[in-house]
């Protein structure tokens, strides 16, 4: 060897990781990416949810505030929606996009879907009765609030919007 002088370690042992080393270094990357996606793709999920459920709230609440004024949702049209809040874009077709809220109301009540970036249709409506504002998890159907057969005319008994159940108190 020209110029390169080992240690005596290094030639007693080798210059290089042995193969028992190399394998458990892969597998604890190994174990740790097991670990890290799942949870990363989870957050993720969590977070295109949260972006619908967000625009629904800032409608729900513009809606209502259109309501205070003539005690009634037939007011709350698309135009007067779109003239109280600019930054969510809402249609009478059915939503495919987080901020695309799809609008049905009319003197029973109002109904407000938004499709989430990971498939999931939520819904959030208000008869301006006793249920108050309810909330529903349609899953991956369509996300068309007109096709909701009903608003309740009580307070859910569920607490919390399930993918595909009933109304509920809350998501």
């Amino acid at each position: 060897m020209t110029g390169v002088r080992l240690s005596r370690r290094a030639r007693e042992h080798g210059d290089g990781f042995t193969l028992v080393e190399v394998l458990l270094v892969t597998a604890v990357i190994g174990v740790l990416l097991a670990i890290a996606i799942p949870a990363f793709l989870g957050a993720k999920g969590r977070a295109e949810d949260r972006s619908a459920q967000t625009s629904l709230r800032i409608a729900i609440t513009n809606a209502k505030a259109l309501y205070a004024d003539t005690e009634s949702f037939s007011t709350v049209t698309i135009g007067a929606l779109r003239d109280a809040e600019p930054s969510v874009r809402f249609t009478s077709d059915p939503s495919d996009d987080p901020n695309i809220v799809s609008v049905h109301s009319g003197s029973g009540g109002i109904a407000l879907a938004a499709q989430s970036r990971s498939g999931v249709c939520y819904v959030v409506a208000d008869a301006g009765n006793a249920a108050g504002t309810v909330f529903r998890n349609l899953g991956s159907d369509s996300c068309d609030p007109s096709a909701i057969a009903s608003l309740p005319t009580n307070v859910p008994t569920d607490d919390r919007a399930e993918p595909g159940g009933d109304w509920a108190k809350a998501w």
